[in-house]
């Protein structure tokens, strides 16, 4: 027996079912914030390495990503088993973000085999997580989100004319407007 909504109802269960990504966002804020830091430590320090000369300034990317993965697995995995409601907001945003990494995956691995120099890189990836919050504010109605997301394009463009050591400066605003400045706003709302 198949019942009909009204359009009254039907936006009402939209309307829920944004709210409900919503909470569910509030309580992964911890994700932009942990995301956030990291990359804003491994852009820092990569740039302070590079300023000293030192050979392996790179290393604390694949440190701090590695980090930040075992713990994004365990804290996912946490957060999952304390989930009541998944909407389908909340898969669309799960399908955006791991597609965002099988991107970002691709665009590393071709720049390991030298198809893409590290500055291009780089901005590829901003252009990458730009679009990941700009569409992530967009389904939640999140405006700090969607702005860091445009903020992030112009970032990366920005970033295709200036040296490659400057592009990590680049990025490190780039995260702070498009991660740690929402992720500290959904904290705060949660």
């Amino acid at each position: 027996m198949e019942t009909k909504l009204s359009q009254e109802e039907s936006l009402k269960i939209i309307h829920e079912m944004i709210a409900t990504s919503k909470n569910n966002l509030k309580d992964n804020s911890f994700f932009f914030l942990l995301w956030g830091w990291l990359v804003l430590a491994a852009s820092l320090l990569h740039f302070a390495f590079i300023q000293i000369h030192w050979e392996y300034a790179y290393i604390p990317w694949p440190i701090l990503m590695f980090s930040g993965g075992i713990i994004s697995a365990i804290a996912g995995y946490r957060i999952g088993k304390r989930s009541k409601v998944i909407s389908h907001i909340d898969k669309m945003l799960i399908y955006l973000w791991y597609g965002f990494l099988v991107v970002m995956l691709i665009i590393l691995f071709m720049s390991g085999f030298s198809k893409l120099d590290w500055a291009t890189t780089h901005a590829l990836i901003i252009v990458l997580y730009g679009f990941g919050t700009f569409v992530s504010g967009g389904a939640l109605k999140f405006p700090p989100l969607i702005i860091g997301g445009i903020v992030s394009w112009v970032i990366a463009i920005i970033a295709f004319f200036v040296p490659e050591q400057f592009v990590l400066l680049l990025i490190a605003l780039s995260i702070i407007i498009a991660y740690l400045i929402p992720g500290y706003m959904l904290k705060a709302k949660h």
